[in-house]
């Protein structure tokens, strides 16, 4: 266990906070806090992964492309709890920090699933610099990435893990990775990215995951490991949980299927 709280601690803070709220009563507790907090909710912060950009049905047309197939729509009604939607398409760790973390609260906040880092890494670029026959530009753009993943990133995951944590005390707190995108075949869909390139590729999601699951593990938080769960089902494989290029934002990102497969590895770890 790290030096930092800890599941096992977050436990006991809960039921001492849920004590001491009761004692104030229900009035008191409805007082220090804002009007819409229920006594039970979810925050699923995130990226375009965490959203469910490429599920399709979209909630709403506010360029964050919440879909309702993504999986903290699929998990809150296991829940059963007020779910705060506030992964939103693009976002990096200061968008989360900046933007989504308006509704997590002592006592009230149950669960909170945190899925980013790609776009840190710079993922999107680096699929841009892979389209094509430039083998060396390529290289350069996943060695560029890799370097992010091992410097900086670490530092923004932990800030914003501290941060989290802190706001919402008692909250079964669950870091989301990412899958590994290629299946080492090549389609339409792949824009030209070789078996190679893509081996290349999936070696930098493998450190993603491996770097973003250490800084959960130094804050005591599950990580939920979808890597396995893709497996046979990336781009251009028989059965793609992941979309290859459509032509819009939404390629390289997992389709329903996808998410649904994510809805399996991460529930389980959520305590309710």
């Amino acid at each position: 266990m790290s030096f930092k709280e800890g599941k096992p601690r977050r436990v006991l803070a809960r039921v001492a906070a849920v004590a001491a709220a009761a004692g104030l009563g229900i009035a008191g507790l409805a007082g220090s806090a804002s009007a819409d907090v229920t006594i039970q909710q979810y925050a699923a912060l995130g990226d375009s992964y965490a959203s469910g950009v490429g599920a399709g049905d979209y909630l709403a047309d506010d360029g964050c492309y919440r879909s309702a197939n993504a999986y903290p729509s699929q998990i809150n009604p296991e829940l059963g709890e007020r779910l705060w939607f506030e992964a939103c398409s693009g976002a990096k760790i200061e968008d989360v920090v900046a933007n989504q973390l308006n509704h997590l609260y002592p006592v009230t906040t149950e669960h909170v699933t945190i899925g980013v880092g790609g776009n840190d890494a710079g993922f999107s670029t680096v699929l841009g610099a892979c389209a094509g026959t430039d083998t060396a530009l390529c290289e350069a753009a996943i060695a560029n990435a890799r370097n992010i993943i091992t410097t900086s990133l670490p530092a923004e995951l932990d800030d914003l893990y501290t941060r989290v944590e802190a706001k919402a005390t008692t909250a079964d707190i669950v870091v989301v990775g990412n899958p590994r995108l290629f299946s080492g075949t090549t389609c339409a869909g792949s824009l030209a990215i070789t078996p190679a390139e893509q081996a290349l590729l999936n070696d930098a999601a493998d450190l993603l995951a491996e770097t973003t699951a250490a800084v959960a593990a130094d804050h005591g938080f599950d990580f939920a490991d979808v890597r396995d769960a893709f497996d046979g089902h990336g781009v251009c494989s028989a059965d793609p949980w992941i979309l290859g290029y459509v032509g819009t934002l939404e390629s390289f990102h997992p389709n329903a299927a996808g998410q649904d497969a994510y809805t399996e590895v991460v529930l389980p770890l959520l305590d309710y």
